[in-house]
């Protein structure tokens, strides 16, 4: 408590306040309660109950107090096992220790390898699925203690070696998309296992090289280093995207400035022991947890957006950018979902264009769909068409089991049953719109040009107008809140980030256009024209911002395409006006 808390408390308290004064109101109402989750030491279940890892969310990278979770499961783990260690050797001893440890180690990495798949955030943050880390290095102690003087010394290097060995195997092999923790924390932590035994039981190569004066010091202050490096990286990340060449360097040296701040300033004095009755350390340390649980509540309070730390006419911003850019699925009337609901296909407020009108347009898809809802609502009002619109998300819209392979495994079944109802609507209606994320699902098989070529035989074969909606122009570096981000963040330069020269249309668009040219009902349809002009690609729109994320675009946006898609007369023709 006396390194941890200190430190980790005045870390964020720094990161609060920083983040108040710079960051858009929602991403500092989200701050404002990881701040008091971290507080209290449940980091780990605050980002496991509320981290949004949807197929909308921000990076994560980009989360202040995000490497908190750690802490949290550590400190859980701290009042937990000396409790059960206490217990332990009053009624097996020292051997009863062990195999406890032993037992609920083995439970705990396999409880985590259960999770993976139903609930990967659970195994990665909770205590439970990473309890087993934890004891394998309370094995390592009484190992060494055992073994100690016991162990030849080649064994000893080359155990060290092997440990080595393993930590790098894992830094190079072991990836997000492979599950972790689970069974794959076995490599790193059993590696680090048997370097901190080799290291106790004798002196090895290994150890002699972590004990050189440059490695001790670092290892002297890792947990000061530990606690700065992230936020560091995140707040540059938030402002200014990726770090490169002189952003690298700025951020190395506010590390090492605020590293050894932390590491001198308020870890080493805090460790020491108090001189006085009155300890005016304690004191210091929870004023610090209350100014910050207390800053952070206000902040909620307040949605995020503290007037006292804004900017003149900040609020007024805040919400005519929020509705410029808010996602298609915040509309009611769009029917987007994320799992299948069989009543979406008969609701009423799924149908866009004049009320009290029998749809005779389907438009379905995954949420590159839904993305165009706006367009075609403005579409429909004009024309006098009324449109029933249905979607769900990373679902490409492949009948049957031609999908699989291009969904993720949770979703799969989902999928298939939302493709299968749809296609059983398909008489319903006089014209068919599909769109997809046509440019996100190429890599998944070797037979995906042949997989589309299916999809439009088939929807050619039931005789209806066939619409197909080529993917957008992506922007790999579009930031939606950055014109939010400049009015408080100096030296953001939105502009850059959300344009790119033109390179002409995708392969995988033009390969859609010319299969879709062998049919005389089937027709491709693209608000190419209006995103990319003279040469150059961007996301604002007569000043405005049209896009929601990298590659959709916002519900306003989509509208705004369609307004002047009807003033240009440029609408897709097979809609005939009513």
């Amino acid at each position: 408590m006396k390194r941890i808390f200190p430190a980790a408390f005045f870390l964020i308290f720094i990161t609060t306040l920083f983040g108040l004064v710079f960051m858009v109101p929602m991403d500092a109402k989200d701050l404002a309660s990881s701040a008091i989750a971290s507080t209290v030491s449940l980091a780990n279940i605050y980002f496991w109950k509320y981290l949004d890892i949807s197929y909308f969310a921000a990076s994560s990278d980009m989360v202040p107090l995000l490497h908190m979770w750690s802490l949290g499961v550590e400190e859980q783990f701290y009042l937990i096992w000396p409790a059960l260690l206490m217990m332990l050797y009053r009624l097996g001893g020292r051997k009863g220790v062990v195999l406890t440890a032993l037992l609920l180690a083995s439970v705990s990495v396999l409880y985590a390898e259960s999770k993976l798949v139903s609930d990967p955030k659970f195994a990665y943050y909770m205590l439970p699925s990473r309890a087993g880390e934890l004891l394998i290095g309370a094995l390592a102690l009484f190992a060494s203690e055992a073994w100690k003087g016991r162990v030849n010394k080649k064994i000893s290097q080359v155990l060290a070696v092997i440990g080595m060995l393993a930590v790098c195997l894992s830094m190079v092999f072991l990836t997000e998309a492979g599950g972790f923790p689970g069974v794959n924390s076995l490599l790193p932590v059993i590696g680090v296992a048997c370097v901190i035994f080799a290291g106790a039981v004798g002196n090895n190569i290994v150890s002699a090289l972590l004990s050189t004066r440059l490695l001790v010091f670092v290892g002297l202050v890792s947990f000061s280093l530990y606690l700065w490096h992230w936020p560091i990286l995140a707040f540059y990340r938030y402002a200014y995207g990726q770090p490169a060449g002189a952003g690298y360097l700025i951020c190395v040296v506010l590390l090492v400035t605020m590293t050894l701040i932390s590491y001198y300033l308020v870890e080493v004095p805090f460790r020491r022991p108090a001189q006085r009755p009155l300890n005016l350390k304690g004191f210091a340390v929870a004023l610090v947890a209350v100014l910050t649980v207390s800053v952070s509540y206000y902040a909620i309070s307040t949605k995020g957006l503290v007037k006292e730390l804004s900017p003149e006419g900040y609020h007024a911003k805040v919400t005519e950018h929020f509705n410029q850019t808010k996602a298609a699925y915040r509309y009611e009337y769009n029917c987007q979902t994320s799992r299948y609901d069989a009543s979406l296909i008969e609701e009423e407020r799924c149908i866009i264009g004049p009320g009290g009108k029998k749809p005779s347009v389907l438009i379905f898809g995954d949420s590159n769909s839904a993305q165009y809802v706006g367009y075609w609502k403005v579409i429909a009002e004009d024309r006098g068409i009324a449109m029933r619109n249905i979607s769900h998300n990373s679902c490409v819209p492949f009948a049957g089991s031609t999908s699989l392979p291009y969904v993720k495994a949770a979703s799969r079944a989902s999928c298939q049953k939302f493709n299968s109802q749809v296609r059983e609507h398909f008489d319903d209606y006089d014209t068919i719109i599909v769109s997809a994320d046509w440019q996100g699902y190429r890599y998944r098989t070797k037979n995906y040009v042949e997989d589309i070529s299916g999809l439009i035989r088939e929807l050619s074969a039931t005789g209806k107008n066939i619409i197909i909606g080529l993917k957008v122009p992506i922007f790999k570096s579009y930031d939606r809140s950055c014109d939010l981000k400049a009015m408080k963040i100096p030296g953001v330069d939105c502009l850059t980030r959300g344009e790119y020269a033109d390179t002409g249309e995708t392969e995988i668009n033009n390969q859609i256009i010319e299969i879709a040219q062998n049919y005389n009902n089937v027709k491709t349809f693209t608000l190419r024209d209006y995103i990319c002009n003279n040469g150059t690609c961007s996301v604002y729109l007569l000043g405005k911002p049209i896009y929601f994320d990298l590659g959709h675009l916002s519900m306003a946006g989509s509208e705004q395409i369609g307004r002047l898609s009807i003033a240009d007369k440029n609408v897709p023709g097979l809609l005939s006006k009513k």
